[in-house]
């Protein structure tokens, strides 16, 4: 009876070792004065939802010639929400909540920040952005569903 047991034991802890939560660690460090970076500094407002106050602020859209995306709008210098991704992880945080997000993978496609592939940005392919282009050079990046919305003027 008692081996019974320990290999329930050892099967369920099998289980769980397999199929528990991971966590997955934060993205080190990056240097975008580094070789193979290219960086873009334009003047954007950022509104988080419908209705919601507009931001004014700074995007800054960082590339590497590996494949790896930097996003960061910040105001007065101060950054509000910086998002990265690499061709195995992303992570995205923000100064107005408590905690950021992080996974294995594909950056999430409802993340507005993983969506600012370039100055202007292309059009998504997920169906809930709508990108708009005028012929000044400003742009429009927005969820149609919640509101959300970022512009910028390309220079």
């Amino acid at each position: 009876m008692k081996t019974l047991a320990v290999r329930v034991g050892c099967i369920l802890m099998c289980v769980l070792a397999v199929t528990g939560c991971r966590t997955v660690p934060p993205m080190a460090a990056w240097d975008l004065g580094s070789p193979g970076w290219t960086v873009n500094t334009v003047p954007a407002v950022w509104r988080p939802e419908t209705g919601g106050p507009e931001l004014v602020g700074e995007l800054i859209v960082a590339h590497h010639s590996g494949g790896a995306r930097f996003v960061q709008f910040s105001k007065q210098g101060v950054p509000v929400v910086t998002a990265r991704s690499d061709e195995r992880q992303w992570e995205v945080g923000s100064s107005l909540r408590s905690r950021g997000y992080r996974g294995l993978g594909r950056a999430p496609g409802r993340v507005l920040w993983f969506q600012v592939d370039g100055v202007p940005p292309n059009q998504p392919d997920d169906s809930r952005w709508h990108r708009e282009l005028q012929a000044d050079g400003a742009w429009a990046l927005e969820d149609r569903r919640c509101g959300e919305r970022l512009e910028g003027v390309t220079p």
